[in-house]
């Protein structure tokens, strides 16, 4: 599976320059970008050859695409492409979204397409924040708070020219997304194999799922907590209680993400939603420590943790 990377945040955040640094990187190598507009990513003395009309090749080996129709048209193409030879194969995507988009939909379109499930898996979101304009945007825009909400890593960026402290900021950053580490940048300046390692690592996908305290963020009704249960779970009152909540409730149900330990499983099995989608559970091939407790965090807009936990309890029961 070709692991999928979701690059978004406001206008003017900094997607593009920071674009602009990735792929000039010896790391982007096997990789697809694929952007809105090339004009907007400076890679012309990066130009190997116009391979097709909406696909160009760059020095370091990196294939940079543009979107024509939707992203499903997009990726399924450049398989096609490969498969006849017209492109080098690749070993990752990357996907930059425009400014004002609410990234729910593109996430599920990854995790739920039939033409792309069998070659692409969505790997980590990753949100740029505007050092000087997040505040005001986040109190006025609710895609702004989207964005925060869905995330896997923050960059905070700008940082040269803020001018001022960020502390502010990296606290209303983690009242929205608690399980995102939030990193500050200067100039786009970013290391490719620290943005796109796979959030499949078991040691890494655990960090983020370390939630000791429930956050809420009074001014979006956005909750982050986690549901942690040390025995082990039957998969059918799992998966009926995901399934349950999805229906009811999916559009408040921002992201999901969780490491269970399941009857029957050797290692752990990894959950991943957003809203009314949920990727195909893997089962990893070890837990990162000796602990076997299932952690699952949920970042909502309006359902509380006692609600879930009751679903799911009440599952857990009818399964026994």
């Amino acid at each position: 599976m070709i692991p999928v990377s979701i690059i978004t945040g406001f206008l003017g955040s900094g997607k593009t320059t920071l674009l602009n640094h990735l792929v000039r990187q010896p790391g982007m190598g096997d990789t697809v970008v694929i952007v809105n507009e090339f004009g907007e990513v400076g890679i012309d003395h990066l130009l190997i050859e116009q391979a097709f009309e909406d696909t160009v090749l760059l020095e370091n080996g990196c294939i940079c695409c543009s979107i024509r129709g939707d992203l499903v048209d997009t990726l399924t193409n450049l398989q096609r492409k490969v498969g006849q030879g017209a492109l080098p194969a690749f070993g990752r995507v990357v996907v930059e979204t425009t400014g004002l988009a609410d990234p729910a939909p593109i996430l599920q379109t990854l995790m739920s397409d039939e033409r792309l499930r069998e070659d692409y898996a969505l790997d980590r979101i990753v949100t740029t924040v505007d050092a000087i304009n997040a505040a005001g945007q986040l109190d006025t825009f609710a895609e702004a708070v989207k964005q925060v909400a869905v995330s896997d890593l923050l960059l905070i960026t700008k940082l040269d020219l803020a001018g001022q402290p960020i502390s502010a900021l990296r606290r209303r950053l983690r009242e929205i997304n608690v399980t995102a580490p939030v990193e500050a940048i200067e100039y786009g300046r970013a290391d490719p194999l620290v943005l796109f390692s796979t959030s499949m690592d078991p040691r890494k996908f655990e960090a983020q799922l370390n939630i000791t305290h429930d956050h809420h963020h009074v001014d979006s009704d956005i909750n982050s907590f986690a549901i942690v249960i040390d025995e082990p779970l039957p998969w059918d009152a799992v998966k009926r209680c995901l399934e349950t909540v999805a229906s009811l409730r999916g559009g408040d149900l921002l992201r999901v993400k969780g490491v269970l330990n399941i009857v029957g499983c050797a290692g752990p099995v990894v959950v991943h939603g957003v809203q009314h989608v949920f990727h195909t559970p893997v089962e990893l091939r070890e837990w990162p420590d000796k602990v076997r407790s299932s952690r699952i965090v949920f970042i909502t807009r309006g359902l509380e943790r006692f609600a879930l936990e009751n679903v799911l309890s009440t599952f857990i029961k009818e399964a026994a």
